[in-house]
């Protein structure tokens, strides 16, 4: 058993037709070295890939609406508290360390591949600083 995805976002995740979920591909960061992948990290890494993740599922959406994003991560915070029993949200300056460096690691790989999505790990960014 994993202790952590290491690359949990939506685009890991399928839903059944019975409403259940499941999570799949657990090879980790692919750009990661594999050492790396394989060394042993804190939940909250894939808790900040998950949060990262509505925003981005947020912008698809014409036009943007940060609201459905804020209520996604506050719904996963608590789904994740009510199973784990532990609230990612209790250490607030940790979550956001970490949603911060997933945040710039999009920044650069948005900057290599598709630099009209920019703006979505860079208004991450800003919200972050700002707390």
């Amino acid at each position: 058993m994993q202790r952590i995805h290491g690359d949990l976002h939506l685009g890991q995740t399928l839903r059944g037709s019975d409403g259940g979920w499941a999570v799949i591909d657990f090879e980790g960061e692919p750009a990661k070295p594999l050492d790396e992948r394989r060394s042993p990290q804190p939940t909250v890494r894939d808790i900040a890939g998950m949060l990262r993740s509505f925003d981005y599922a947020a912008r698809t959406h014409r036009p943007w609406n940060a609201d459905w994003a804020t209520r996604c991560r506050a719904a996963y915070c608590t789904g994740y508290a009510e199973t784990a029993g532990v609230d990612p949200r209790a250490d607030p300056a940790l979550l956001r360390a970490y949603e911060t460096d997933k945040a710039v690691y999009e920044v650069v790989y948005e900057a290599r591949h598709r630099p009209d999505w920019l703006p979505v790990p860079m208004s991450a960014i800003e919200r972050l600083a700002a707390r």
